[in-house]
């Protein structure tokens, strides 16, 4: 460890051990969503899909999110009426599926504030996901779910700024579960285990297919494809191009998280002058959708989602099953 990994460490531990102190709690689980690294690991559609499973079995999910960007600070429920720019790419996506979704830099804050606007009460079977939440220490989460990249691992294992690591890598210790997610990567698990891990768990990427502007389903049918995305992982979304039997004829990397401008999707229909569709993340497509209407006859976006297997969901609901006759103070 060099000098700037070193205070890059003084400062995040300060920091936790500050935020520790003032932890408070909410009066229904929490489970906690999160990742060591920077860059995409799938809390989005891992998020979602562990909503969808908890629906399945009779709870009532509700994430708590800070969003990435997006210009509502206050707590905010997200509705799917709501716009990328207002809301934030992710928070958007999950209101979409029809999940209960409120938006707050303050997660304690948003979780009092879903109460009082839901009418929860303690016969309720409420659970809260605390979205992109292992390092959001003021709140106390019950459950830690901890996710790595099934492609990545921990890359060089090097706290930033020479690695991708946001936190120490000792901290995996402080997950009660570890999903490997998008690739089921045995020789990372394996790596795992032998660092004592033991609850790991595959959330393997599933694509669902194509999508129009509509939301309507489009076969690839060997259609020539122009891709462009902003996020953290642009070669895996290529790639589920190519598993689709897309003839890719250009494609353009954006910055994670980028913030499209009229102009710059008028250059993107240029370099896609050869091209049948144009294909983007969901993501992307949220935060274009509103200003994109020249696009609409050939704009298209990927579905994908996170499969979580039965074991992980039996071992999750038994834990929660440690809740049903406690009360917990706010």
């Amino acid at each position: 460890m060099n000098i700037f990994e070193g205070l890059y460490l003084f400062f995040y531990l300060r920091k936790k051990r500050k935020a520790i102190k003032c932890q408070k709690k909410l009066p229904f689980p929490v489970i906690s969503v999160g990742n060591l690294t920077v860059g995409g690991t799938g809390k989005t559609p891992f998020t979602i899909a562990l909503a969808k499973e908890l629906k399945k079995e009779g709870y009532g999910p509700v994430i708590l999110t800070r969003g990435y960007r997006g210009s509502l600070k206050r707590p905010v429920i997200v509705s799917e009426e709501m716009n990328a720019e207002d809301a934030g790419d992710e928070p958007l996506m999950m209101a979409m599926e029809g999940l209960k979704v409120v938006k707050s830099a303050d997660r304690y804050e948003g979780g009092i504030y879903a109460i009082k606007k839901f009418g929860f009460n303690e016969q309720d079977r409420v659970i809260f996901i605390l979205d992109d939440g292992f390092q959001h220490w003021r709140l106390s989460r019950d459950l830690n779910i901890l996710l790595v990249d099934g492609y990545k691992g921990f890359s060089n294992s090097r706290l930033i700024p020479f690695g991708t690591l946001r936190s120490p890598l000792s901290e995996i210790f402080e997950a009660d579960m570890i999903f490997i997610t998008k690739k089921e990567n045995e020789k990372l698990k394996q790596a795992l285990i032998e660092m004592g891990i033991k609850k790991i768990y595959f959330a393997p990427l599933k694509i669902e297919g194509l999508k129009d502007f509509d939301g309507r389903e489009i076969k690839p049918d060997g259609k020539k494809a122009f891709a462009f995305a902003g996020i953290a992982n642009f070669q895996s979304f290529i790639d589920c191009l190519k598993e689709l039997n897309l003839k890719i004829t250009g494609q353009k990397k954006f910055i994670d998280h980028k913030k499209y401008s009229k102009r710059t999707l008028k250059k993107i229909e240029k370099l896609a002058w050869n091209a049948e569709i144009i294909v983007t993340t969901k993501k992307d497509f949220v935060k274009i959708k509103e200003k994109a209407d020249f696009l609409k006859p050939r704009l298209c976006y990927l579905e994908i989602s996170l499969k979580i297997n039965e074991e992980s969901i039996a071992n999750l609901l038994n834990f929660l099953l440690k809740f049903k006759h406690k009360t917990r103070g706010a």
